[in-house]
């Protein structure tokens, strides 16, 4: 007797619009920890990254019946966290890297040239375009390939690849000029 087949994210979708919560408990289930990488990936404070999850999954409830196309609820509540941390980033001063060196109280100029590397990358990131950026962080934290973050970016799975190229590129460029000679 064959295992019964898990439902698809656009079942689960149907049933949690007529009212079903377990449905939605498996939606957040399913995907708590890629929306988790991506938030991670773009606030590097694992608290606020929860909290951002927490909150990018309760907009996903209480708006659901606006998500048009029901099989695409992994890019859709990924979009939302992505929304909450740019309107969050505004609203409330950084907890940047080099805060939490200070915290923990880092010493020597190896570990604070080590920072200071980690906070090159991450404005690196942040500078570059939002197709660009949500691709490298989908593909490096969430492993996500070709057609899943082609949905969320809204392009083709062919066009992925090269945009993360020109991602890859762009960010090599903007690195080099934070430390000429060095290969980061």
């Amino acid at each position: 007797m064959a295992a019964p087949q898990p439902e698809s994210d656009e079942q689960l979708v149907l049933s949690t619009r007529k009212g079903d919560r377990a449905a939605f408990e498996a939606l957040v289930a399913r995907h708590q920890n890629a929306v988790y990488a991506q938030m991670l990936g773009r606030t590097a404070d694992p608290e606020r990254s929860q909290e951002l999850t927490q909150e990018a999954f309760i907009t996903a409830f209480t708006t659901i019946n606006r998500l048009e196309k029901p099989g695409s609820f992994k890019s859709w509540v990924i979009g939302i966290g992505l929304n909450l941390a740019r309107r969050r980033r505004k609203e409330v001063a950084d907890n940047d890297l080099l805060e939490g060196a200070k915290d923990r109280r880092l010493t020597g100029m190896g570990e604070l040239e080590h920072v200071e590397r980690i906070e090159a990358v991450r404005v690196a990131v942040e500078e570059l375009p939002e197709n660009y950026r949500t691709a490298l962080m989908m593909h490096y934290f969430d492993g996500a390939r070709g057609r899943a973050i082609g949905e969320a970016i809204g392009c083709s799975e062919g066009a992925v690849h090269m945009i993360l190229l020109r991602a890859r590129k762009a960010l090599a460029q903007k690195l080099k000029a934070f430390a000429p000679g060095d290969d980061i």
